[in-house]
């Protein structure tokens, strides 16, 4: 478990690099703090599931839901101020 935790640690870190470099975390404003959030959301599941069973769709899925959810906020952020510079 913890060497396929370490692997997807690195597989994410490296995303998240190549992320900053090309300046998309920039363009998406909301992205970084969608992902904190469903890093947070995961977190509170793992904890619970010592108590109730939680399925893996559920986890999956709402990690997915938090992070699409702050892209599309960040697209609608970004249609409005490129409206509203026109």
């Amino acid at each position: 478990i913890a060497i396929g935790l370490g692997i997807g640690a690195m597989y994410v870190r490296s995303i998240t690099i190549m992320l900053v470099e090309k300046g998309t975390l920039a363009q998406y404003r909301y992205l970084e703090h969608g992902a904190f959030y469903a890093i947070i959301a995961l977190s509170v599941i793992m904890f619970l599931q010592s108590f109730v069973h939680i399925p893996e769709v559920i986890t999956g899925l709402g990690g997915a839901a938090l992070i699409g959810i702050s892209l599309w906020s960040s697209i609608r952020w970004n249609r409005k101020t490129r409206q509203a510079n026109q």
